[in-house]
């Protein structure tokens, strides 16, 4: 019998490896684009961070160019902090670019100088009209000449167009501005920022995108910040007891009352802004000073008061609390708000009257006329509070009407302050303003700002008109710091009454209504004078005795930055005058008019720099936006383009001829 053997084969699995493999890929290709879509970008109306944007083919969307070398000069002079920074950038793209420069300033900061050096080109801004402005800009980049533009875009953000800038070139964007140095607690503080995190928004949403990098950061970090030196020339005054720097910034005496600190990329610390602090010495009364600079024919002077360490009178208070209880203080907001009632409850005195007004759509007072601050009152006021829920609308000026009536009932040499816990979002702000104008009288306004991002524009120009001051509580965590710091101040104002004169008849100061003076808190008043001899007058009341001090002006020296300051307060006080129901004209008229003399961009006008030389018009080149895609030779590697590409389009194609040879790989095996 014949056998026929068949012969057997060792199974073996197919490996898939390959095709899991290109499988993966596939899905890594497709998954790409939502991944980088989740990238940080930001808004040029919600930036905060400061760079050279160049443009691109993609309307609204910019590459960012670091800074290769920042300087930062600040100037103290009195309670004046001027700041001047200087920043290199270099333009390595091959080609003539037209860029815009944005940088973050302090809210009350005011701008006045703008310098630009391209190559071997110095142009240096010149106050506009700001539609003016515009026009000649417009005009010198059509025509291929360097130029420059400062516009004020929001309070504390400016922007810089900066056109003609040819391959190779260095732009530096010098830009000056100052402000006042903040006081609290018996000392000065400055605060630079070195780096201001940008904000997350989806890119969808974006109407103009750029790179969430920022170029103020020191070299070492990783983020082509470059090289950063910073200087300050502190001359307060007045003797300094102490100067202070979390920075390790080295500090010197150069002379009487004059001192220097500096700092550079050794002893900045990258993600921390640069503070600066120093203390006067106080004595045990109120002490004046008094700076001058010379403009033109008028002489400038800034007067500083100075609150003693610690008040001998206490006057009796009234105090009125408003608390907002809308539906926008709901969750956090409304627990601040209550937290910080609370605790200022406990701070009244037995001889204090006071009195709790509750809003929403409606406004509820706890007792028909304020009470003495009994434990009766308190017991009652405290439950009040507790029951306090947020809802309903925001009817801020039926609170105000209760609080500020038109004939108030408080006794002679008793002390009237509102406070005021509130998130401030609000629709009719000039309304407001208005009516504490108007019926402000004896009372002063003092504003608490409540939650993450309070309406911070009306409240603190509600405690201007107030006469008062405004405190920002972000957190619960800050209530009892933050209300200790207020009420400890409310609790005995060291002046009240406040009025200045001076011999010179057309003298004029600003603010128009002085407010009180207030521990930790100086007193600062800009006034011009025509007769550089004219005598300056305080006259204020200490509990319930008059006081008074005459100023002789020194002679003019280098307080630069007085006459800049008096120009911004009189601007401010003439944009005020529109709450009042001034013409709207007429206002920008003397707006224009102060801005113009005193070198100031404002609401309406604008620092424009433009080449008018022959040379410059030599030098000429007309800008070309990048290509999309395209980056300076020094950006970050390994960081994804952050501005349109055919990507999506790459993408298809490519998975497209991926699956196809899956399919043709499967085929064949």
């Amino acid at each position: 019998m014949e056998t026929n053997d068949t012969a057997t084969t060792e199974y073996k699995p197919r490996d898939y490896s390959l095709e899991r493999w290109i499988v993966r890929l596939l899905l890594l290709l497709f998954l790409l684009p939502f991944v980088t879509q989740a990238q940080e970008t930001t808004t040029l109306a919600t930036n905060e961070g400061a760079g050279l944007l160049l443009k691109t083919a993609t309307p609204g969307t910019y590459a960012i160019v670091p800074a290769v070398k920042s300087e930062v000069r600040i100037t103290v002079t009195g309670p004046i902090v001027r700041t001047t920074v200087t920043q290199t950038f270099h333009n390595t793209t091959g080609r003539c670019v037209e860029g815009l420069y944005v940088y973050p300033l302090p809210e009350l900061s005011a701008v006045d100088t703008l310098k630009m050096t391209i190559g071997s080109r110095v142009i240096v801004g010149e106050i506009r009209e700001r539609e003016q402005a515009r026009k000649e800009y417009e005009q010198a980049k059509s025509e291929g000449r360097k130029a420059a533009l400062v516009e004020q875009q929001r309070p504390n953000v400016f922007t810089t167009s900066v056109s003609g800038v040819m391959p190779d070139d260095d732009a530096i964007i010098e830009i000056a501005y100052q402000e006042m140095a903040q006081y609290e607690n018996g000392e000065y503080r400055l605060r630079f920022p070195m780096v201001v995190a940008p904000r997350y928004t989806p890119a969808h949403t974006l109407a103009t995108s750029v790179a969430a990098k920022l170029p103020f950061t020191p070299s070492g970090s990783n983020n082509n910040g470059g090289t950063i030196a910073l200087s300050v020339d502190l001359q307060p005054g007045y003797s300094v007891r102490n100067i202070a720097s979390a920075q390790q910034a080295k500090s010197e005496t150069l002379g009487n009352r004059h001192y220097r600190v500096t700092a550079d990329s050794s002893t900045l610390q990258a993600g921390h802004d640069f503070e600066l602090s120093w203390q006067p010495d106080l004595g045990t009364n109120p002490e004046a000073t008094v700076l001058t600079e010379k403009l033109g024919e008028e002489t400038y002077a800034l007067v500083m008061v100075t609150p003693p360490a610690q008040s001998a009178v206490r006057l009796p208070r009234e105090t009125i609390f408003i608390i907002d209880s809308s539906g926008s203080m709901e969750g956090a907001s409304m627990q601040q708000a209550k937290a910080a009632l609370l605790l200022a409850l406990g701070d009244l005195n037995p001889g204090d009257k006071f009195n709790i007004i509750d809003f929403d759509s409606m406004a509820r007072p706890l007792f028909s006329d304020s009470k003495f601050a009994d434990a009766s009152s308190i017991a009652a006021a405290k439950s009040f509070v507790e029951k306090i829920d947020a809802d309903g609308g925001t009817e801020m000026l039926k609170a105000l009407q209760l609080a500020m009536p038109e004939h108030p009932t408080t006794p002679s040499g008793t002390v009237r302050q509102v406070i005021f816990m509130t998130d401030g979002q609000v629709g009719n702000e000039q309304e407001l303003f208005s009516f504490i104008h108007s019926r402000l009288g004896e009372s002063r306004l003092f504003t608490v700002g409540i939650g993450a991002a309070p309406n911070s524009h009306f409240m603190r120009n509600a405690a201007r008109f107030g006469r008062g001051t405004f405190t920002y509580i972000g957190d619960v965590q800050q209530v009892q710091e933050r209300m200790s710091e207020l009420f400890g101040k409310l609790d005995a104002p060291m002046m009240t009454s406040i009025s200045v004169h001076s011999s010179d008849s057309i003298a004029e100061s600003w603010p128009e209504r002085v407010p009180d003076l207030y521990r930790g808190e100086p007193l600062v008043v800009a006034i011009r004078v025509h007769d550089a001899n004219a005598k300056i007058t305080l006259h204020g009341s200490i509990g319930n005795e008059a006081w008074s001090k005459e100023l002789t002006l020194p002679p003019a020296g280098s307080s630069e930055g007085i006459a800049r300051l008096w120009g911004r307060e009189k601007i401010e006080s003439l944009m005020d005058r529109i709450t009042d129901g001034s013409d709207p004209n007429g206002v920008e008229a003397e707006v224009i008019k102060v801005a113009l003399q005193h070198h100031l961009v404002s609401q309406y006008t604008s620092l424009v720099a433009i080449d008018q030389t022959p040379q410059g018009l030599n030098a000429s080149c007309k800008a070309e936006p990048l290509p999309t895609g395209n980056t300076p030779d020094h950006a970050d590697p390994g960081t994804l383009p952050q501005t349109a590409t055919p990507a999506g389009l790459l993408l298809l194609i490519g998975g497209s001829l991926t699956l196809i040879a899956l399919i043709a790989l499967r085929i064949v095996k």
